[in-house]
């Protein structure tokens, strides 16, 4: 039997009721056969919720998982829920990803949806790592933009400087694929600041050396093993040697 937003809980098998935000996170279906699972052996132990209109603010996977095993889903009104709501669970409960956090912030419903959108092109063309490339498009070296891409409030310094520099890391993880980690991307973006840095320089350099090269733990590590046992090594005049000013 269903219940309608005149109480507070209810329980359906009438799945059609259930509306969904285009903003939330595609349906995984991996997680979606855990929680059937999980359902399966204890039950539905926590209600979805939905507002009075029944868009749903928290449980979808639930609701698929139930529907899955024809099975009645326990549901809560909140009256007034909205996509907030949704986003708010999700940031407390760190279970989005930035795939999620991006499909909800580039809908047109955010007035700051651009650097999402941006974002994806910028994903899908690179392949880096989703806290690569919040860190080149962001140039934030410390959070590397993480907290503000969850916020919605993501900001982009320089669209283009940031392609640039993900064609010249692409170009260099195509000599070494290890450097396709966040940590020797922001050690290459330091490593740019140096006197004398020259990429054409770096890049012959690690087609010659790349067997001196090893993984590190941190981003002064790194910018050590890019000078000393990259661009440095065996490096000739009229070319000039860098020095590490981050030591």
């Amino acid at each position: 039997m269903t219940t309608y937003a005149t109480e507070k809980v209810g329980t359906t098998k009438d799945y059609s009721i259930f509306k969904y935000f285009d903003r939330n996170r595609i349906i995984s279906k991996s997680h979606v056969e855990n929680l059937r699972k999980d359902m399966n052996e204890k039950g539905q132990l926590e209600r979805v919720t939905v507002n009075e209109n029944w868009y749903v603010t928290d449980g979808q996977h639930r609701i698929a998982a139930r529907m899955l095993d024809k099975k009645p889903v326990n549901f809560r009104i909140k009256k007034g829920a909205s996509m907030t709501d949704v986003t708010v669970i999700n940031n407390t409960g760190k279970r989005w990803n930035n795939k999620d956090w991006s499909r909800n912030y580039s809908h047109e419903e955010h007035k700051n949806n651009k650097p999402y959108l941006q974002y994806i092109e910028f994903k899908k063309t690179y392949g880096f790592p989703e806290t690569v490339c919040t860190a080149l498009l962001s140039e934030d070296l410390h959070d590397y933009g993480r907290k503000a891409f969850r916020a919605g409030n993501f900001k982009i310094v320089n669209y283009e400087k940031a392609k640039t520099n993900a064609d010249q890391i692409g170009e260099l993880t195509a000599i070494e694929p290890k450097l396709n980690v966040l940590k020797a991307a922001l050690a290459f973006l330091n490593l740019k600041k140096l006197p004398n840095f020259k990429f054409n320089i770096l890049k012959s350099q690690l087609e010659k050396n790349k067997r001196r090269l090893v993984s590190c733990n941190n981003v002064n590590d790194w910018v050590d093993v890019f000078i000393k046992d990259i661009y440095n090594h065996n490096l000739k005049p009229p070319h000039k040697r860098l020095v590490n000013r981050y030591i």
